[in-house]
């Protein structure tokens, strides 16, 4: 019987403290050009206009504004302002995902991660994350123990398939990343309607990792749909049932969940709307007792820890206080030997 594992379960403060430019849930993803995009469609302005009136910057909460753009109101019967709606919302996920790949030409601390890399595969941990960028990918594949042949829980072949007919890497990864949300890099062949049976899913990645040589990338994009695999952030992720590739990444992370020995949360702020990963969690962790349960988040003030450890425990259980790390997911992992496994 396989030994049980621990668990690291990463949101989108994991990505932000290792890539400082990398966006938030609230954030600036090319507002002001969106405004300009959308300046001659009243509909789409108005709404636009509405959400970054909540925030002193102007920044935007993704997961609202999408998610009123997703879910039309009985009142927006008009068909113009349909079709407004729909290109608001075509546009400001394209800016969502050029803000995410954007990053990748700014500092990052590789030191870091690759010391959480080395930290995660001495335990022989699983990862599940809610992000959809492929930083800790590059990170895990530069180790040397992970492929992403086989190392998202299901099998992804490489998109050099497309245009070729030699295989990617068939040895089974020894860790798992478990890509809640989908991936930056999983791309569809071109042709195949949403949602996607799992064998027109492959991994496409801005990363070299000799899968795809220069001279070919070109041919293979032009293979490919050229939207990534991803669940847009919405409070109603009806794609998490819809795709089959993410029921099966879901089916997978509850398995290595209710298995795990342990689970540390890092960057994660459990939101309350997020439904599906409170119920996920509240299942899959029902009989983890809540000394095995690890949190790290930053929070400077009390109100900040208290809120944030209230929110773990009323799905959780007890946490001890001293399970729970505020300095942050950096000053956490260097705070790591690579064979700790509390």
């Amino acid at each position: 019987m396989e030994k049980p594992r621990r668990v690291f379960v990463t949101g989108a403060g994991f990505t932000r403290a290792l890539v400082p430019d990398a966006p938030l849930l609230v954030d600036d993803f090319g507002n002001d050009a969106l405004v300009e995009t959308v300046r001659s469609l009243p509909k789409a302005s108005q709404l636009l206009e509405a959400e970054r009136r909540r925030h002193p910057k102007g920044f935007i909460n993704l997961e609202r504004l999408m998610t009123r753009l997703d879910t039309l109101m009985p009142y927006d019967n008009d068909h113009k302002a349909v079709d407004e709606i729909d290109f608001l919302y075509s546009a400001l996920k394209d800016s969502f995902l050029r803000r995410i790949s954007g990053v990748r030409s700014g500092k990052f601390a590789s030191d870091d991660l690759d010391a959480f890399v080395a930290h995660c595969t001495a335990n022989g941990a699983a990862c599940i994350t809610f992000n959809y960028d492929d930083f800790l990918d590059e990170a895990l594949a530069s180790s040397g123990i992970w492929n992403a042949d086989w190392g998202y829980g299901f099998y992804c072949r490489s998109s050099s398939t497309a245009v070729s007919s030699i295989g990617g890497d068939r040895l089974l990864a020894r860790f798992l990343l478990l890509k809640l949300h989908g991936s930056v890099n999983w791309r569809a062949l071109l042709g195949h309607e949403s949602p996607y049976a799992l064998a027109a899913i492959v991994h496409h990645h801005a990363w070299g990792n000799g899968d795809v040589p220069g001279h070919l990338r070109p041919q293979v994009e032009r293979h490919l749909e050229p939207d990534p695999v991803i669940v847009p952030p919405v409070l109603t992720k009806s794609g998490l049932v819809a795709q089959s590739v993410l029921r099966f990444v879901w089916t997978r992370a509850f398995a290595e969940l209710a298995a795990a020995n342990g689970v540390t949360f890092i960057g994660y702020s459990f939101p309350e709307t997020d439904s599906a990963a409170r119920v996920l969690f509240s299942e899959a962790l029902r009989d983890l007792p809540g000394d095995r349960v690890e949190v790290v988040g930053r929070e400077h003030t009390d109100a900040g820890k208290i809120a944030l450890k209230s929110r773990y425990r009323r799905l959780l259980g007890d946490i001890p206080d001293e399970r729970c790390f505020f300095d942050g997911a950096v000053e956490w992992i260097r705070g790591l030997d690579a064979v700790r496994c509390s």
